[in-house]
């Protein structure tokens, strides 16, 4: 299994990425003092080599479907980036990628393989 089907959520963050200071695939947060990285708007062969440099010890934002997976850049739907927003009605044409947008997280942790 690849590193970025393992990720997990440690800390959920609550800083807002729309305030960073940065570009789309990472921006710097103030309030925790690191670089942020944004696994969705990557390609997974991008994001697979972040979290093998990084150790899997990041702060990340990405998007993830409701069957598990994280979305990326090179991920086939066209309508899959679009966040679940609460008030849309649940067959239309909008929610039909059910994707939920997963929060800020402080750190991004890859479960270890047992010694």
């Amino acid at each position: 299994m690849s590193m970025l089907d393992r990720i997990k959520v440690a800390s959920p963050c609550s800083a807002d990425w729309n305030l960073m200071k940065g570009d789309d695939r990472v921006r710097f947060c103030s309030h925790c003092e690191k670089n942020v990285y944004n696994l969705s708007a990557m390609s997974r062969a991008q994001a697979e080599v972040l979290l093998r440099d990084k150790a899997g010890e990041l702060c990340t934002r990405f998007y993830r479907r409701q069957d598990g997976t994280i979305l990326t850049e090179d991920f086939p739907l066209a309508c899959a980036r679009r966040p679940f927003v609460s008030g849309d009605a649940p067959n239309s044409p909008s929610r039909g990628c059910s994707v939920l947008a997963a929060p800020l997280t402080r750190r991004a942790v890859l479960p270890r393989k047992p010694s």
